[in-house]
């Protein structure tokens, strides 16, 4: 009786843990379910907002004209730099709210029409080499007539144009011969970009309208960017050192987050698709890129790669190739304040890294030609992976989580190779004290390495082409801060810079403006490869091609630089 009683006491006490169990399995039910929920409602939202989107621009529209209005009447703010901005978004939601109601289609069909009627079909008729050489002979003239015909002036004579000509020439011969592929050169990528390159140099450093617009674009990015230290100040405080980590890393983190609400709200879609149009029609290149390529002068190598993350699996070995090339050839808006600190010339970095764009492309291309097809060329595709965000904070949340990751990634590359650097100079310089050769470094050697480049670039004088090589072996050794830091520097006597002739100052300033040096090459195999950790083995094999890409697509800057001078 009492074993009965104990036995089915135990039944009834299973009972409770049973039910405990039923209502936890609910409870861990119901935040799932509120998610669900949740996430049904933004769908919900997102879906009304696309049916109705002619409607919601319109009201935009009419809020923000009226907006507009009031504030040019009132004339609170007249400064252009402030003004600038306020226009372009006024500009951008009209042309947002046309293109709602009306389609461009029928136009661009028009246009294209005309362009195959009247170029494509009659030049298809015409042999390739036929048109190569007469597309090259085309672009050499340019280059020509601009070097001959520009007056002179106390920077150089028409024979040292001619000079820096000769050394576009070698350059481009250089990397055709090492190419990978020479079969598969696309010499007109090649030449368009060249000839880019040429008229962007006309448009900033011969139009005060583009020395202008180009300078307020590096403040608006560099002012953006700068934005991350409240967050940094909010944690650290006030008074936080200028290091590298603590003026680089939350701009990374900060940016890295902003990109990806772009990107769930659409924007770098949009951005990736017309960017593609225009460089398929132009250069041959595909979308994601050249967004890689126009961004890196404005948020730099680490950021740029994240602006098309979402496309990095996907690239072929000659797109990933060419996105780190764009990065090493530039410098970027969020670190050009320390280079003016310096004495740096604002004109002449900014011009530097714009005229960079085309250029990285086409000698990355050259260097390294496309052998697929890359998915961002012609019609844009987006990949699945872009509907994981659940809405706008959890893009941010999740981007600021990205970012830290590649703040880590980038800061464990750059202690294992600066100090490994180290460690090389120092055996260099014990070994040659044996010899009685002092000082032996890499620098050093890469300085008469470089002493013939440092010719092609349009150096003149003995003594200062060799000041000018070593600047340039320091740049790549140790970084570009470094060298613009020597070139400067007046601790111990005249600086470099105050002992160049005038044109030797303009295209040395030229030619240091890049971040290809061997630190920065754990720096974008730690970015992209944080992003795309797939193609880390690619990035590894293509990195050191890449950045002698992108040192030659800076120095191909200066060379122009001082044909236009």
């Amino acid at each position: 009786m009492v074993m009965n009683t104990l036995i089915g006491g135990g039944e009834h006490a299973e009972k409770p843990a049973a039910h405990e169990a039923h209502d936890e399995k609910q409870l861990m039910q119901k935040p799932v379910e509120a998610e669900e929920e949740r996430d049904s409602i933004f769908a919900f939202i997102g879906e009304l907002c696309t049916r109705y989107s002619t409607y919601f621009y319109g009201v935009l529209w009419i809020l923000y004209t009226a907006y507009f209005i009031a504030s040019l009447a009132l004339k609170k703010v007249t400064d252009l730099t402030n003004l600038l901005p306020f226009i372009l978004l006024y500009a951008f939601i009209t042309l947002k709210y046309i293109s709602s109601i009306f389609s461009f289609t029928p136009i661009a069909n028009a246009i294209g029409s005309v362009w195959t009627t009247f170029v494509s079909s009659p030049l298809e008729n015409v042999s390739r080499k036929i048109r190569l050489g007469v597309y090259f002979c085309a672009v050499f003239v340019a280059f020509l007539v601009v070097a001959l015909a520009l007056p002179t002036s106390e920077y150089g004579s028409r024979m040292n144009r001619l000079q820096s000509l000769l050394g576009i020439i070698i350059i481009v011969l250089l990397l055709a011969a090492t190419s990978r592929s020479r079969n598969r050169i696309q010499w007109t990528t090649v030449f368009t970009g060249l000839l880019l390159q040429l008229l962007l140099g006309l448009f900033v450093l011969k139009t005060t309208a583009g020395q202008e617009l180009f300078k307020w674009i590096a403040n608006v990015a560099s002012g953006f960017l700068g934005f991350s230290s409240a967050g940094l100040q909010f944690l650290f405080g006030q008074n936080i050192s200028g290091s590298f980590a603590t003026s680089v890393f939350p701009a990374i983190i900060f940016f890295v987050s902003f990109i990806q609400m772009v990107y769930y709200l659409g924007g770098m879609q949009w951005l990736v698709g017309k960017l593609s149009w225009f460089f398929t029609k132009v250069m041959n290149t595909s979308g994601a890129e050249s967004v890689v390529a126009s961004a890196s002068p404005f948020v730099g190598q680490g950021e740029s790669a994240v602006l098309v993350a979402n496309y990095v699996d996907y690239m072929t070995a000659s797109e990933l190739h060419a996105t780190m090339a764009s990065g090493f050839s530039t410098i970027s808006g969020s670190v050009l304040a320390g280079y003016l600190s310096m004495g740096a010339n604002i004109s002449y970095l900014l011009t530097s890294c714009i005229m960079s764009i085309p250029c990285s492309l086409a000698l990355s291309k050259l260097r390294y030609p496309e052998m697929g097809e890359p998915l961002t060329r012609g019609r844009m595709v987006v990949p699945d992976k872009e509907k994981t965000d659940v809405n706008l904070l959890h893009a941010a949340g999740n981007g600021a989580a990205l970012g830290m990751t590649l703040v880590l990634l980038i800061a464990a590359s750059l202690i294992a190779i600066v100090s490994l650097l180290a460690f090389v100079n120092y055996m260099l310089t014990w070994f040659g004290n044996f010899v009685g050769i002092t000082d032996l470094t890499l620098n050093l050697i890469l300085g008469y390495v470089l002493y013939p480049f440092a010719w092609l670039l349009g150096v003149s004088g003995n003594k200062q082409l060799l000041k000018v090589a070593y600047l340039l072996a320091t740049k790549i050794v140790a970084n570009e801060f470094v060298a613009y830091a020597d070139l400067y520097d007046a601790t111990s006597g005249p600086s470099i810079y105050s002992i160049l002739t005038p044109r030797n100052q303009i295209i040395v300033q030229f030619a240091l403006c890049g971040f290809a040096n061997l630190a920065s090459i754990g720096v974008q195999i730690g970015a992209i490869g944080a992003i795309a950790p797939s193609r880390k083995k690619d990035l590894v094999k293509l990195a050191f091609s890449a950045m002698i890409t992108g040192a030659t697509a800076t120095c191909v800057s200066a060379t122009i630089a001082a044909i236009l001078i």
